[in-house]
């Protein structure tokens, strides 16, 4: 497999034990872990260093809303919270949607942190769109910023290879296809400058993810 090529996997779990289960199980082969903090059930600040996984995996955390398409139904205040405490855990990477009101209450020290995110579940808009959604996150200063629309057809696979293609030089742009026919973009995207793709180790987490041994066995033949 081309060391070019990030692979991450996430990681989930109804219970904070599940996901301690789970998290030490990918650790045996992962480089890369996204850690779905929504799914654990009665989440708390206090369980959030918990997470963090043992030895040198790059770990991103992430806490979305159902607002913002994950599960946590907290209030802001409570989300607000565990962002604060996932900063302080030693994750390498806090992934944040790009509208969420937290970022006003951001530390300049945490942007190093940052992993700014835009999700549409229903479509892909147009590229002009989506290069506005990225300028605008860019004000925030991130340090990766990640963009994933549910693919219906070829002309929204090209607008996202479109997208990808307007990237800064030196900038950390993710770029992914959701849905069954955005299953593709998974293998592509990365291999023309997505600076990652995400892989699950178990159940399907997100419309059209892929395994990560169903990913590497892909990459190792290319």
């Amino acid at each position: 497999m081309k060391k070019s090529i990030r692979i991450c996997t996430v990681v989930s779990g109804g219970t904070l034990p599940s996901v301690l289960k789970n998290l030490k199980q990918a650790g045996k082969t992962a480089d890369m872990v996204e850690i779905r903090a929504d799914f654990i059930r009665g989440l708390q600040p206090g369980d959030i260093k918990k997470l963090k996984p043992a030895g040198k995996i790059t770990s991103i955390f992430t806490c979305r809303s159902v607002k913002e398409g994950g599960k946590y139904k907290g209030s802001h205040s409570e989300q607000a919270a565990i962002f604060t405490a996932a900063f302080k855990s030693g994750f390498k990477y806090i992934d944040i949607a790009g509208d969420n009101p937290f970022l006003t209450e951001l530390k300049k020290e945490n942007e190093k942190k940052l992993l700014l995110s835009y999700h549409n579940f229903k479509g892909t808009p147009s590229s002009i769109e989506l290069m506005g959604r990225i300028e605008r996150m860019q004000e925030f200063s991130p340090s990766i910023i990640k963009i994933a629309t549910m693919v219906k057809n070829e002309k929204d696979i090209f607008t996202l290879i479109e997208t990808l293609k307007q990237k800064r030089e030196g900038q950390k742009l993710i770029v992914i296809g959701m849905g069954e026919a955005g299953k593709i973009t998974r293998l592509l995207l990365p291999m023309l400058g997505s600076y990652l793709t995400y892989a699950s180790s178990e159940d399907e987490i997100s419309p059209g993810i892929l395994t990560a041994e169903q990913l590497k066995a892909v990459f190792n033949l290319l």
